[in-house]
């Protein structure tokens, strides 16, 4: 088992934007000498109360400096507002800066940010514009020039500056929260993330078991792909201790993100607009205890209590990774770090037999 670190960097208000990315940066160089496998970090536009992490190649290339170990990469790219010509530079870029560290990530991101309307995306169109992009990406990794015939995008015979030094190419991923995304995850033979903090036990179950058949189904190995499940985590001394410590920052993520698509429904019901299909039906949408949040949406308590929940999504699902989101909402930096020195000196030695 795998275990790498995920954030998005909230910014609440009257937080410090340069103070919050050093946080980060501290964290880390922690993360690089307790022995975690990587550190991801989102893409998310025009809401600071959401996250800090609208230019994540910048914040990226920054924490190649700080870390020698840790694998580094974007959860997940908002293909349909990129060129993916311009996305593959800059992803290889990291690579060659970090000697080959970085991990990549396709998603259709946050559109409840409205960044779809600013960068002119049709939802519509995502899923196309993302299949085309990771051809397009793929080919710019592999190929001397890209010659490209697409619906979205025709690339002329160029050559990608820089290539990765990873060969073929760095490991690709995309991160999905409902059965079509998986599904598509399994046709285009990629990695996968299936956020566990929205969505219930049955649907992580029958995500992953779609999964791993329709990747045997379009011709792939199972064998050579990764299931990686992002979890919410705090590890305590005690239960109490990891609740007190990790519920404020916790159910104000799930406040933000509430009120951050209640915006964006209300924005399209006053322009006459459908609110799109894959934000219609979501784990998170209202009205969670926290209580619910520990027993079903996150790993909160002892490190007896942390391996236990990881273990038995392992076996329900067939993971081999765990995104641990302890850097969530407004948890504190000194709290987040005890959470991770605790994980690694308690949690991950029973983790990485699993």
């Amino acid at each position: 088992m795998k275990v790498s670190l995920f954030t998005e960097v909230q910014c609440p208000s009257g937080s410090v934007p340069a103070e919050l990315l050093e946080q980060f940066l501290e964290q880390a160089e922690l993360a690089d000498t307790l022995g975690y496998d990587g550190y991801w970090i989102a893409e998310i536009h025009f809401t600071p109360s959401f996250s800090l992490l609208s230019a994540p190649y910048v914040v990226l290339g920054a924490a190649t400096q700080r870390t020698r170990n840790l694998r580094l990469g974007v959860a997940v790219n908002t293909l349909p507002v990129h060129h993916p010509m311009q996305l593959a530079e800059q992803a290889a870029t990291l690579d060659v800066l970090s000697n080959g560290r970085m991990c990549f990530a396709a998603g259709g991101g946050h559109p409840h940010t409205r960044a779809y309307e600013c960068f002119g995306v049709e939802h519509e169109h995502v899923r196309d514009l993302m299949r085309e992009s990771i051809e397009v990406i793929r080919l710019a990794w592999t190929r001397d020039a890209v010659d490209y015939e697409g619906r979205f995008f025709q690339i002329p015979g160029i050559v990608a500056n820089p290539r990765p030094l990873q060969q073929p190419h760095p490991p690709i991923y995309t991160a999905a929260s409902s059965l079509d995304g998986v599904n598509f995850a399994a046709r285009m033979g990629l990695n996968l993330f299936i956020p566990v903090h929205v969505r219930t036990a049955e649907e992580l179950r029958e995500f992953a078991a779609t999964y791993w058949k329709a990747l045997a189904d379009h011709g792939h190995d199972p064998d050579e792909h990764e299931l990686g499940l992002l979890l919410p985590m705090h590890v305590g001394g005690t239960a109490a201790e990891a609740e007190a410590r990790s519920e404020a920052g916790v159910m104000g993520y799930y406040d933000v993100i509430r009120e951050t698509r209640g915006n964006y429904a209300e924005w399209l019901t006053a322009r006459g607009r459908p609110l799109p299909e894959r934000l219609r039906r979501n784990a998170a949408a209202g009205g969670l205890s926290f209580d619910r949040v520990c027993s079903e949406f996150a790993a909160i308590g002892t490190a007896g209590r942390v391996v236990d929940r990881v273990g038995d999504l392992a076996r329900d699902t067939g993971a081999a990774h765990v995104l641990a989101w302890m850097n969530i909402g407004s948890v504190s930096h000194d709290h987040i770090k005890e959470s991770m020195q605790r994980f690694a000196e308690d949690v991950l030695p029973a983790v990485r037999a699993i």
